[in-house]
């Protein structure tokens, strides 16, 4: 017997269908006529007969599969739902292109068939084996009634007349059959429960947790609470030591203080006593100051007095001489001078001995203020005699020596 598998459906990223051919238009038309959970869907065309088996899926999905016999046709369509569920109760308990989720809903993982194949390759062995189950069930196909739309449809639910089924399934060009219940394996419903018993009692669990987890919190803040109030019983205990050791800083305090007062009261007296000393001080300052002013006063005029003595003494003697000396080898007179009044004077110097010989010089000295010392040139003198000199302004002797 020669049979064509076909897996087709909408799964996570759409349409998609295993081999990928010019059918996919008679599987679009199987799935826009599914209005129950499962079905079967025959369609005839020619010599070829399609049966084909659509399961909706949770979240608008469908997995469908499809077996096209040539010139043969089957006719108890009653074990090709018990074919097709028996597969999808395998596919879900093994986790093959659908599932269960944790809601006990049958989803799906896959994106494009094509993607397992070796998945696929189980399915359609496993309708080949199916398949060759029912050979008993499998007769030729009668010839096509050209009266009848090759587009007709025939609707029926599961449990109607079978015989009426198989006689449409070859007339008419579409002939759908709807299951609504008992779709699922005893395995499959067996599994369903135990997952369904699992999710109860996860569910139990989480709000046993979650129950917990309240309990849990409010123990925390009993728990937050009882150490705020030992904290805060801590915090008064030791603020009422602080208190104690407070009081006995303020009465240490209280008598430092008394002590200072008294301090202060002493100091303040000998303040007062520092106060008429500085201002018997005062006092003598005033007294002293006045009498600094009159000694300036008089050393002022004292002052005025003798620059003008010393003007007028400088007038007719601008310098008073305080030293002289002779040097033989040079015949220079050197003497030492107070000046009283600066300006140049024409001088003469006179020297002579004994034996009644004289010599003499005239020269202009610059007079410097205070002490100086100048010389004036005489001559080569006898180094062996002595000899008197004097120094003379006109007819003035200023001063002299003997060498």
């Amino acid at each position: 017997m020669n049979i064509t598998v076909y897996l087709f459906g909408e799964f996570n990223q759409g349409y998609t269908q295993y081999p990928d051919d010019y059918t996919k238009s008679i599987f679009h038309n199987f799935y826009a006529n599914a209005k129950s959970t499962t079905q079967i869907a025959v369609h005839r065309e020619g010599s070829l007969m399609y049966y084909g088996y659509i399961r909706k899926l949770e979240q608008e999905c469908y997995i469908g599969f499809c077996v096209v016999l040539n010139e043969l046709m089957l006719i108890k369509l009653d074990e090709l739902f018990l074919l097709n569920e028996n597969i999808i109760s395998n596919l879900i308990t093994k986790g093959q292109l659908i599932h269960f989720n944790e809601q006990g809903e049958i989803v799906s993982y896959v994106d494009r068939l094509y993607m397992n194949r070796e998945e696929i390759d189980i399915i359609i062995e496993s309708f080949y084996a199916g398949f060759r189950r029912l050979e008993n069930s499998i007769q030729p196909l009668p010839t096509v009634k050209y009266g009848i739309l090759n587009s007709s449809v025939k609707n029926f639910l599961v449990e109607d007349n079978i015989e009426e089924i198989v006689e449409s399934s070859h007339t008419y060009g579409y002939t759908y059959i709807y299951k609504s219940e008992f779709y699922n394996t005893k395995q499959l419903s067996s599994y369903k429960n135990v997952l369904a018993q699992l999710n109860r009692e996860r569910t139990a669990l989480d709000e046993k947790y979650n129950e917990l987890t309240k309990e849990h919190k409010k123990i925390l803040k009993q728990k937050k609470q009882y150490r705020f109030v030992i904290i805060l019983f801590i915090i008064l205990l030791g603020f009422g030591i602080g208190l104690f050791f407070l009081n006995d800083n303020l009465n240490n305090t209280k008598n430092a203080l008394t002590a200072a007062n008294e301090t202060i009261a002493l100091q303040s007296d000998s303040l007062d006593s520092k106060k008429l000393q500085i201002a018997n001080l005062n006092d003598r300052n005033r007294i002293l100051g006045m009498r600094y002013q009159e000694e300036c006063s008089l050393r002022k005029k004292a002052e005025i007095s003798f620059s003008n003595f010393k003007n007028m003494i400088g007038e007719r003697q601008p310098f008073v001489i305080t030293s002289t000396s002779f040097n033989f080898d040079t015949g220079y007179l050197y003497f030492k001078y107070f000046g009283l009044k600066e300006g140049s004077v024409k001088l003469q110097v006179r020297a002579y001995n004994d034996d009644g010989y004289s010599y003499s010089n005239n020269a202009n000295i610059d007079i410097i203020l205070e002490e100086n010392k100048s010389r004036i040139y005489v001559g080569h003198l006898n180094a062996q005699k002595w000899y008197s000199f004097e120094i003379l302004r006109g007819n003035i002797i200023l001063g002299g020596g003997r060498h």
